[in-house]
């Protein structure tokens, strides 16, 4: 049997990372539409949609601040009025932390004039200058380190003053905000906050992919929902504030809070959600089995490669459970014009490299009982 060849379609057919936080070089030959990454704790799953994620927002800076605040890679330092800031600690991004200039991270498909580059460079007296009259600062460091991102032929510098806490934000808009960026939207382990559902849901309000969603929000909760809208929640500090999301169920009168129907509800709503909004994108999904019961894995997968195909989504999810890649490869096998393919990501004697698990492959190993993870 012939090799497959990668899906040109995709955004990213296939994907190089080197010298990128734990990742020495990685490369995974083919992505499919859906892409399942398993491996042990710590391996670099997690780093892997890192790397997705600042390859297809071509090393925006807010992306970048967010994957360093979320490891803790900030250096607390007091300016020149006292006043405590967080400053990006460059030595995070890098495998070893080794930050020399001749150490470049380098993201992308097979494919050199695609790949994007980041490396430490020191900036000379000119280039601090201008920093400060555009930005109205001053530095007494007599050195600045400086990240200098490069995606086809274009350069931009980061300043680690530049990604403060007090300039963390993350973009709320349903597409990239550059001819180049690629809208990468991304969903971590936890539940998703109310902002989350909020942002997502107004763009589908009223249009089909808000009945699909309804649909996904169904396969996990008890009783049918029939409408979701958004109300006050009364509050605008934490993880509850903005709106709030209440559903009518069928044969009740009164609606409900969405939260009341448990974290899996709320997980799979939003993810039905944010396929709907990511159309033409990316989404990364970290532990992709929180909340969802092992009776309906091959239903949330299929309701997942089904929209990520209808949407022209590109999909790169994680997991360590075996329910879920039992449910993954079902669904897999059961679409045939969707490409769903799974990766286990080990390290063997130092060296990392991804392994992958055809669709053929995957229903042995599931009807059998084969581990993969």
């Amino acid at each position: 049997m012939p090799e497959p060849t990668p899906d040109q379609s995709l955004h990213l057919p296939s994907l190089v990372i080197k010298n990128f936080r734990g990742i020495d070089e990685l490369t995974i030959p083919r992505l499919g539409r859906v892409t399942l990454l398993v491996g042990k704790n710590g391996v670099g799953k997690t780093t892997v949609l890192d790397a997705v994620r600042i390859w297809a927002t071509r090393g925006h800076r807010f992306d970048i601040a967010e994957v360093l605040h979320d490891r803790d890679e900030v250096i607390h330092s007091p300016d020149e009025q006292g006043k405590e800031v967080a400053l990006a600690n460059w030595d995070g991004l890098f495998f070893g932390r080794r930050v020399h200039s001749d150490e470049t991270i380098l993201i992308g498909p097979d494919d050199e004039a695609d790949f994007l580059q980041m490396r430490i460079v020191a900036l000379d007296e000119n280039e601090i200058s201008n920093v400060e009259r555009r930005q109205s600062v001053h530095f007494d460091d007599e050195e600045i380190l400086a990240l200098r991102v490069k995606f086809r032929g274009a350069a931009r510098t980061l300043l680690p003053h530049g990604i403060s806490v007090s300039m963390r934000m993350r973009r709320r808009s349903s597409g990239a905000s550059s001819n180049q960026e690629i809208f990468c939207a991304r969903l971590g382990p936890d539940v998703p906050d109310n902002e989350t559902i909020e942002q997502y849901l107004n763009a589908l309000i009223l249009t089909p992919d808000e009945e699909r969603a309804i649909e996904a929000l169904n396969l996990v909760a008890d009783s049918p929902a029939e409408r979701v809208a958004l109300v006050d929640s009364g509050t605008r500090i934490g993880p509850r504030a903005g709106r709030r999301s209440i559903v009518k169920l069928n044969g009740q009168d009164t609606p409900v809070p969405l939260r009341s129907l448990g974290d899996g509800a709320v997980r799979s709503f939003a993810i039905a959600l944010t396929l709907a909004a990511s159309t033409d994108g990316f989404l990364l999904i970290d532990e992709a089995e929180n909340g969802i019961h092992h009776s309906i894995q091959a239903k949330f997968w299929n309701m997942v490669l089904q929209t990520a195909e209808r949407n022209n989504v590109q999909v790169i999810a994680t997991t360590h459970s075996w329910d879920c890649v039992v449910g993954f490869a079902k669904a897999a096998n059961e679409l045939a014009d969707v490409e769903g393919v799974l990766y286990r990501i080990q390290r063997n004697r130092e060296r990392l490299s991804a392994v992958e698990y055809p669709e053929s492959e995957l229903e042995i190993a599931a009807e059998h009982h084969i581990e993969v993870r």
